[in-house]
């Protein structure tokens, strides 16, 4: 049953003081993405003094609750569009939102230094998030690590819901699957206990250009991962963006902008700066795969 805070029975089109590219508005985020999401921000701000957009990042499950709640909530950025019952909850309102695919995102597992075990077959992904291996020695008899720990950023993050609806099938994890507090504390965990593997966005370790981010590929490795068993490491692919292109990189999906606002305030005006050339290729250097942009391959 779909529970959401009734908001009004309109907007009143005469209280708007925002255009496209100035005013002050809301919106929300999911925390995966909010690299890629504040380099956009930082830009377009620059670009338009007078505009001032702040944004709540949030775990999904909450992005969908204010989105969905709140008239002041221009638009959202998301792993996922809207449901059909959510969708027909907006129409009972007259409200029609418009969901508009901006990139495709990598679902990256990072491991510590010292852990060998950098190749995996999407085989021994499914046995790890399902629980059929549970020690590193199963997945590789030359580990010298034991016990598995799988960390991610939030209990309610599109990240778990992504490899639980992907990889599970909708089931349970088991027991050693845990979350933390965020994206940066999932690579801290990972960097500093042996044993760990942690999944996060590939926007938090894919800008060169961000001295945060080659801090945390310093502290960690990513895994690069097959479809078939191979001993070919030239089958084994990292999530770079061509590779994402080719759907050669298995872990990936769809990120989408869901606006609310039925009129060309600022909440359109940035969501056009975004799916603009320029904000496109922002979405490329932050490591996603852009919906209209040429991509690369950014070595880690």
């Amino acid at each position: 049953m779909l529970a959401v805070i009734p908001f009004g029975c309109g907007q009143n089109k005469n209280s708007f003081t925002d255009t496209a590219t100035s005013g002050s508005i809301h919106i929300v985020a999911d925390d995966a993405y909010k690299p890629v999401v504040e380099a956009e921000l930082n830009v377009f701000q620059a670009l338009y003094r007078n505009a001032h957009v702040q944004v709540k990042y949030e775990t999904e499950d909450s992005v969908f609750k204010d989105l969905l709640a709140s008239d002041s909530i221009r638009f959202a950025v998301t792993a996922r569009k809207l449901t059909k019952e959510e969708l027909d909850y907006f129409h009972s309102k007259t409200y029609y939102p418009e969901q508009t695919k901006i990139a495709t995102d990598a679902m990256v597992l990072i491991v510590n230094n010292n852990n060998p075990d950098s190749l995996l077959t999407l085989d021994k992904v499914k046995a790890i998030f399902s629980g059929q291996d549970s020690t590193w020695i199963n997945i590789d008899p030359k580990s010298k690590l034991d016990k598995i720990s799988v960390v991610f950023d939030h209990e309610k993050s599109s990240n778990s819901r992504y490899i639980k609806d992907s990889i599970l099938n909708g089931g349970k994890f088991p027991s050693y699957c845990f979350a933390v507090k965020g994206n940066k504390e999932v690579i801290d965990y990972v960097s500093k206990n042996e044993n760990a593997m942690g999944v996060i966005s590939v926007n938090w370790i894919s800008d060169n250009y961000d001295s945060t981010v080659m801090r945390f590929l310093s502290q960690v490795r990513v895994v690069a991962i097959s479809r078939k068993e191979s001993t070919n490491i030239n089958d084994y692919y990292q999530p770079f963006q061509a590779y994402l292109k080719m759907n050669q990189y298995p872990l990936c999906r769809n990120v989408y902008i869901i606006k609310r606002e039925a009129r060309t305030g600022l909440g359109s005006g940035f969501v056009s700066y975004i799916t603009s050339e320029q904000g496109q290729r922002i979405i490329l250097r932050a490591g996603l795969l852009p919906a209209t942009v040429p991509t690369e391959i950014i070595k880690y």
